[in-house]
């Protein structure tokens, strides 16, 4: 970020501005990434994860992990240092997560809050799956909860729509972690199964292995339907691809959330995958990306910015 020049006062409220560097080989990448955003956007995204993660902590019996033989974990993941911990030891850190979650959407020291619930979730989460099959439910939280680590959020005392590489680069890293996210799912389908992934079989039988929590006759019935099975397969194929392209623009950003929704409701009713932390994260990050760059209320609840006019240069005094 350019410093301001000499003698001039800073305009407080303006858009921060950047310099295209001559070592930067993605400059309009850069500026695109990095461009100023307003305040009430990177609200928003930060308090939407940080309910997410209060959520999470909040719908789970997690002292269901001390229950778990030690011998059954795999000590692979990210927690795997931790030690096995106590029914007591769990609530409270379920209790402490989601205390900080609701400090982060009430902004009470919102970057400090929001990191003692994403450590909280973090371990709980890393614990919940270190034994047994290899559960995917929390990653997509848990990731974008850590890019929004390094942000800081507005205060209370930042206009909404206030104007700030600040506000700006972290709904957008959001967006692209949720893009890559999306798109190395896909990527993997097609690297270990190839188009037949999709166009053969493999979604037929899928259904009919599946345990659905609406009964087994709905999985049953669509893979015995000619082409459902192919088609629902690769709608859900297409969707994981495209996601870079879909949340680049600001108008299909909501109609990604809404086709996530679905897609993941789908699995939901089909095989009995709970993937719920999938479609709130994405909608706490994609739906306030895919509003207008005004903020969406009445101009005169908005506070004004006080804009302080650059100094005049001193008139050099006559010799």
């Amino acid at each position: 970020m350019s410093a301001p020049a000499t003698g001039a006062t800073p305009v407080v409220g303006a858009p921060e501005t950047r310099t295209a560097g001559p070592g930067r080989r993605w400059p309009a990448l850069d500026a695109r990434l990095v461009a100023p955003g307003p305040a009430w956007r990177a609200r928003w995204v930060h308090g939407g994860v940080a309910a997410v993660v209060g959520l999470r902590l909040l719908t789970r019996d997690w002292t269901l992990i001390a229950d778990r033989p030690s011998a059954l974990r795999s000590h692979v993941n990210v927690v795997g240092w931790v030690p096995d911990l106590p029914a007591a030891a769990l609530v409270a850190l379920q209790v402490l997560g989601v205390a900080a979650a609701v400090l982060a959407i009430a902004r009470v020291r919102p970057r400090l809050a929001f990191a003692v619930a994403w450590a909280a979730y973090l371990v709980l989460a890393g614990l919940w799956g270190s034994s047994g099959k290899v559960m995917h439910n929390d990653v997509l939280t848990v990731t974008v909860a850590t890019v929004l680590l390094f942000s800081s959020p507005p205060g209370r005392g930042v206009p909404r729509g206030d104007l700030r590489v600040r506000w700006g680069w972290p709904p957008r890293a959001a967006l692209a972690v949720v893009g890559v996210v999306y798109l190395l799912t896909g990527v993997q389908k097609l690297r270990h199964s190839g188009p037949g992934w999709a166009l053969g079989d493999n979604m037929a039988w899928v259904l009919r292995q599946g345990s659905s929590p609406l009964g087994d006759g709905l999985a049953q019935a669509l893979a015995n339907l000619p082409a459902v099975p192919q088609l629902l397969a690769t709608g859900a194929l297409c969707l994981e691809l495209l996601a870079p392209l879909l949340l680049l623009v600001a108008w299909t950003r909501p109609l990604f959330a809404l086709a996530v929704a679905v897609m993941h409701t789908s699995i939901w009713a089909c095989l009995g995958l709970d993937y719920s932390a999938w479609v709130l994260t994405v909608a706490a990050v994609a739906v306030p990306a895919g509003l207008p760059w005004r903020p969406p209320w009445p101009r005169g609840r908005e506070p004004r910015s006080r804009v302080v006019a650059p100094a005049a240069p001193a008139t050099p005094a006559a010799p």
